[in-house]
């Protein structure tokens, strides 16, 4: 060990030099706690052996000037001493030092505390290289954690770009909120017009949310875009129109089995078709949340229809659910995620406290209602309060 001897008697130095040279230990000397200081700032000292009573600097000044300064390594500290007594000692171990030796020294007994010094120092050593090794690895993982926030806030970007930006499509008027839980979520929704008097949508929501339920959410919107060769929409007419919505639910239900491995994800889905002509709207409900109609001098009503999830169980039929939808009327379907938002009572929010909200904003504009909304239920509230994804959809025909 590099040891630091610090006494003001010339003597003692000289002892104290030669029995740990013999011991094979690399020594130094200072006269008083001052000039150990000094020393102590310059090299590296594993083990200070330093004098009680001294100069400038006595044995527990120096302890505590050590143990006060932010070294980049642990100085194990031995106090000689010619005192007893406890008081003494508590002064001591106070002050910072580690051990004790009583003058006059002996050979062997100071052996033994270099030993007990050494295990200590070693330990330290050890304590100090994990220590390392761990802000090292926080580092890494620090790196890490940046890199993945950043590719989840451009994945976010990109979910949100896929979901449609046009909002009015002839007598159709739609707008639409959407917010996952985290960066990216598995709710998503898509509308587009068949023809001129059909128009197709979905509200879809899969189960969790996160990375996994994301990437089946986006899958779902490839498998039933405009051009996806799952459904059969290319010359739909007004008489088998009503029966789509449940065969492509069945058929969307039979190709997550037979074609993707979902891990145990499933998904609640609405979709259907508005037809603008016969002023009717046909869809299907698969355990997603009951949608909420709205019909001129009828008022606003929740539609009592259930259905199985899509992707649980495999060979499920679906029923098509058919509705007058004159003009004038709105629809809107929604994810359980605005279900579980806490009113200001902090419970969760009910569909009568929907309604009540939807009453209040049914001759605004579509836009102008959605907006409203958005502040009315708290939708912008903070994530830890959002315990899930929320997207809503809001269908008005004119």
């Amino acid at each position: 060990m590099n040891i630091l001897v610090v006494d003001d008697a010339k003597d003692m130095q000289l002892i104290l030099r030669r029995i740990l040279t013999l011991m094979g230990h690399q020594v130094v000397l200072a006269d008083n706690g001052q000039t150990a200081w000094e020393l102590i700032q310059q090299h590296h000292f594993q083990l200070v052996i330093s004098d009680w009573i001294m100069p400038l600097m006595d044995g527990p000044t120096l302890c505590r000037t050590i143990r006060a300064a932010n070294l980049p390594h642990y100085v194990y500290i031995i106090l000689l001493t010619g005192m007893s007594g406890k008081h003494s000692l508590l002064q001591g171990i106070d002050a910072g030092a580690d051990d004790f030796a009583i003058k006059p020294i002996v050979r062997e007994e100071l052996a033994v505390r270099l030993r007990a010094a050494q295990r200590i120092l070693n330990l330290e050593q050890s304590l100090e290289d994990k220590n390392r090794h761990l802000a090292s690895i926080n580092q890494s993982l620090s790196a890490a954690q940046t890199l993945i926030e950043s590719d989840l806030k451009r994945a976010a970007a990109l979910q949100t770009g896929i979901l449609p930006h046009q909002k009015q499509f002839g007598r159709i008027q739609l707008d639409w909120f959407f917010q996952p839980a985290q960066y990216v979520g598995g709710d998503t929704f898509n509308y587009f017009p068949i023809n001129d008097d059909l128009f197709f949508f979905y509200s879809i929501d899969v189960s969790g949310h996160g990375i996994a339920a994301a990437l089946l959410s986006m899958c779902l919107q490839a498998l039933l875009s405009a051009t996806s060769q799952l459904h059969c929409l290319d010359q739909p007419n007004h008489l088998h129109i009503a029966s789509i919505p449940a065969q492509l639910a069945a058929k969307l239900n039979q190709h997550l089995h037979e074609h993707l491995d979902t891990h145990d994800h499933y998904l609640t889905m609405i979709l259907g078709i508005m037809d603008t002509q016969q002023e009717y709207l046909h869809f299907v409900q698969a355990g997603h949340p009951q949608p909420l109609l709205y019909r001129p001098h009828q008022g606003w009503t929740q539609i009592d229809c259930t259905g199985f999830p899509i992707g649980l169980v495999p060979d499920v039929d679906y029923e098509t659910i058919s509705l007058a939808f004159p003009s004038g009327s709105r629809f809107m379907l929604y994810s359980d995620g605005l279900l579980e938002l806490p009113t200001a009572e902090a419970n969760p929010l009910d569909p009568s406290f929907l309604i009540q909200s939807l009453t209040a904003v049914t001759q605004q504009p579509v836009s102008q209602a959605i907006e409203t909304l958005r502040h009315a239920l708290g939708l912008d509230q903070a994530a830890i309060l959002r315990p899930d994804d929320i997207s809503l959809l809001m269908i008005d025909l004119n």
